[in-house]
Parts: structure tokens; C-alpha cells; sequence
């Protein structure tokens, strides 16, 4: 079974199939089209439209179909990207914790010292 998912931009024709593993936990982003993906061992299937992410399970066969003309970008985002998705991350589960509380992520400017 190939490493599909191999820091590449990956271009899907519409009806188009593409399989393979990821070798560790790596995130999928459609950046063109949409496209239908499932994961072996899981019993329900994901639509992912442009903007829309999902993180790879390593080991697992995961197959990718497009319904349009489609791009993922599989490449590792940077230090400064992945800590911005950190962020977006928290924020959603402060809203799903708390309801639709605002949650600031600000570091406190008034200690000029480590804190």
C-alpha cells in the first residue's frame, strides 16, 4: 500500500479515486472543489468541501473521491499556521464548552518578565 499523503499537493478529477495511508497524523486540506472521503475502520464517510480539513489516521487506508474538480494539500503546515489552528481549536471548544462565550488568547502585556 503507497504513502499517498506525502507532503504534496494532491489535483483530483471529478470522478476521479485516490487511496493510500498517511505514515502519522497529518492533516488533509481541500483547498479546490469537493470531494467524498472514508477511512477504514470507520462506519461513516466524510464530505469536504473547499476550506474544510480532516487529520489523517496513520496506518489507515483512506480513499478520496471528487465530485468537482478538486486540490488537498497535504504538505505540513509551518510552525506559525500550526499554531494558529492551536488557537482556532481552543476557541471552538471554549464555544462548544461554554456556549458562545468569547475566549481571548492574548498574552497579558503588563509582565515584562517571564511569566
Amino acid at each position: 500500500m503507497r504513502g499517498l499523503f506525502t507532503n504534496q499537493l494532491l489535483s483530483i478529477e471529478p470522478g476521479q479515486t485516490v487511496s493510500g495511508t498517511a505514515p502519522r497524523a497529518q492533516t488533509l486540506r481541500v483547498t479546490r472543489g469537493n470531494v467524498w472521503l472514508t477511512v477504514e475502520g470507520i462506519k461513516h464517510d466524510y464530505w469536504l468541501a473547499a476550506g474544510d480539513s480532516f487529520t489523517a489516521i496513520p496506518g489507515k487506508l483512506i480513499v478520496i473521491e471528487a465530485d468537482s474538480a478538486s486540490s488537498i494539500d497535504t504538505r505540513r503546515a509551518g510552525a506559525r499556521q500550526a499554531v494558529a489552528n492551536a488557537g482556532a481549536w481552543i476557541v471552538g471548544l471554549a464555544q462548544r464548552v461554554f456556549g458562545h462565550a468569547t475566549v481571548s488568547l492574548k498574552r497579558d502585556r503588563r509582565c515584562n518578565s517571564p511569566c
